[in-house]
């Protein structure tokens, strides 16, 4: 016998427990909210106003956003607009850890056309199908008890077999361009999923609690482990120390306060949990590269 090629077993499950299409008008929101899934929308039409962790990203038409499990995350159409969503989880370990260690990824349209396409022609093949489906399985709980029910449910699982595997096809497209981008980070001496997840935690913990008189001390009591393991898993995961952190996110609020309200510079610091209108100003100064008041005025000349 001559053999072209033999294979192992092939195994390759993901899980979508959740997908949607949708038309959103212009002010309409979703809560902060986080899941132990991956997340990946794609804005169709309109513009999307979409915060990860408390940081802010502007989507328009083509541009995607792929967000890490556990991370707290919110939308709000700016516009009237439409967009493509799915949650999803992947059980090949080495696939699994790729998307883990990346935190969150921004995808500007031009710079993934391919992605894009594919995710078109993916609402162009299934779009008419995944709206029918939708209607059928309120008729099928309807019909439950009648022979037609039993026809109707193979004909929508042959369907949501096709669709997965166009979905498969997705999800390998945005490993592959995870490990592109990575250039060569990824090892085998990377932090585990553990140390990832508590990582993750911190920041949720931190971002939950910025407005509190927050320490890293507090954090590790809250989570249950030692400060200085605390330290080196955050570092690892995101390259910056908790303490970092805790100002970097408090400087990020201040700069969208003094976009958005006329306090002073006193009020925003002590709202920020600054000791003194002095300490905020410095490092304010420390991390955007000017005082927050000529800030103020930059931001408003535009």
């Amino acid at each position: 016998m001559d053999n072209l090629f033999v294979l192992p077993n092939m195994y390759s499950a993901i899980r979508i427990p959740g997908m949607e299409y949708s038309r959103n008008r212009a002010g309409w929101s979703y809560p902060n909210h986080r899941h132990p899934f991956f997340e990946f929308l794609c804005c169709v039409k309109g513009e999307i106003r979409q915060w990860v962790n408390g940081q802010q990203y502007h989507l328009f038409p083509g541009d995607a956003i792929l967000i890490g499990s556990d991370m707290y995350h919110r939308t709000e159409a700016v516009t009237d607009c439409m967009f493509f969503d799915f949650h999803f989880d992947v059980e090949l370990p080495d696939v699994h850890y790729i998307f883990q260690s990346s935190t969150y990824q921004f995808f500007r349209h031009a710079e993934n056309e391919s992605l894009m396409r594919r995710i078109r022609l993916f609402l162009e093949e299934f779009g008419v199908d995944l709206h029918r489906m939708g209607q059928e399985h309120e008729r099928l709980k309807d019909a439950a008890q009648r022979p037609e029910a039993f026809r109707l449910q193979m004909e929508k699982s042959i369907r949501t077999l096709s669709i997965h595997a166009s979905l498969l096809e997705i999800v390998g497209m945005l490993a592959n361009r995870l490990l592109q981008e990575s250039d060569g980070e990824f090892s085998d001496t990377e932090v585990t999923p553990s140390q990832i997840r508590l990582a993750r935690e911190a920041a949720c913990y931190i971002e939950e609690n910025l407005l509190e008189d927050i320490r890293v001390h507090h954090v590790a009591k809250q989570l249950n482990v030692h400060r200085t393991h605390l330290h080196t898993c955050f570092k690892n995961v995101y390259g910056i120390s908790p303490s970092v952190y805790i100002i970097n996110s408090r400087i990020r609020e201040a700069k969208n306060l003094l976009m958005t309200m006329n306090w002073s510079m006193e009020e925003i610091g002590q709202h920020l949990r600054f000791s003194s209108s002095a300490h905020f100003s410095r490092a304010f100064r420390a991390i955007v590269g000017m005082p927050p008041v000529r800030f103020r005025q930059h931001a408003r000349a535009k």
